[in-house]
């Protein structure tokens, strides 16, 4: 029997608790900086990459836009199923894996926030199948907006960085839905700005700008200090 990820471990009878992590309470005013991005435009497709609850992609379709969301997660999807449901709404969510899908020009924009499983694998050969694998869910004149963990900030201000791999291992107790604790042994890569650009640009991204990110304040900050613990990342073809 194949060992679970750390992360699919983390996130398994987790849907409730997610729903009241603080990051979520941003929510509404990151879908108003996506709606600015793509100039309110209710006619495009969008693919929302690590969806987790739905938690995007429901206040996207309570706005009217047509939206397909997927994790890794069955009790993430289960639980984003009953809250569309809830809301009378119509999305395509799916169980599937970052790594391994097969959209292909379907999409005028994709989303990887809260970072959408990106850096949590923990293998730099998978981050960049996620990557190419947005690239190719997207139209030829589509737009990728996503966040990923700074290493700027880590190297700052955590000194259990490895600064030759910008790796960290570390350990945390989880507390699941029906309050058993569990402690998970985890692996975070942390990125530069440079790099996000460099690999972007080699999938055909020509237009790329990566600031702070602050939850529920998502904007493009002049002068950026990456000093958030996550960048936000916008590219175009």
């Amino acid at each position: 029997m194949i060992e679970k990820k750390w992360y699919e471990k983390f996130y398994e009878n987790y849907s409730n608790q997610y729903d009241r992590e603080n990051f979520v309470i941003g929510t509404e005013k990151e879908i108003d900086f996506v709606e600015k991005e793509i100039d309110y435009n209710k006619d495009i497709r969008i693919l929302d990459v690590g969806c987790g609850t739905g938690r995007h992609s429901i206040e996207l379709a309570k706005r009217g836009y047509d939206v397909v969301g997927f994790d890794l997660s069955k009790d993430q999807i289960q639980k984003a199923r009953e809250k569309m449901r809830k809301n009378n709404l119509d999305i395509k969510f799916y169980v599937m894996d970052a790594t391994d899908y097969e959209f292909e020009n379907e999409f005028d924009l994709v989303l990887m926030l809260c970072e959408g499983g990106f850096s949590l694998v923990g293998h730099d050969d998978l981050d960049d199948k996620i990557l190419s694998n947005a690239s190719r869910a997207l139209k030829s004149s589509g737009k990728l907006i996503l966040t990923a963990p700074s290493a700027i900030f880590q190297i700052r201000y955590n000194k259990n960085i490895n600064l030759k791999t910008l790796r960290e291992d570390f350990e945390f107790v989880k507390t699941d839905d029906d309050g058993n604790k569990e402690k998970i042994k985890a692996n975070q890569r942390y990125y530069m700005p440079t790099e996000i650009k460099r690999r972007l640009k080699e999938l055909g991204f020509t237009k790329i700008d990566v600031y702070d990110c602050e939850l529920g304040n998502f904007r493009r900050v002049e002068n950026s200090e990456f000093n958030t613990f996550e960048i936000l990342v916008i590219a175009e073809r």
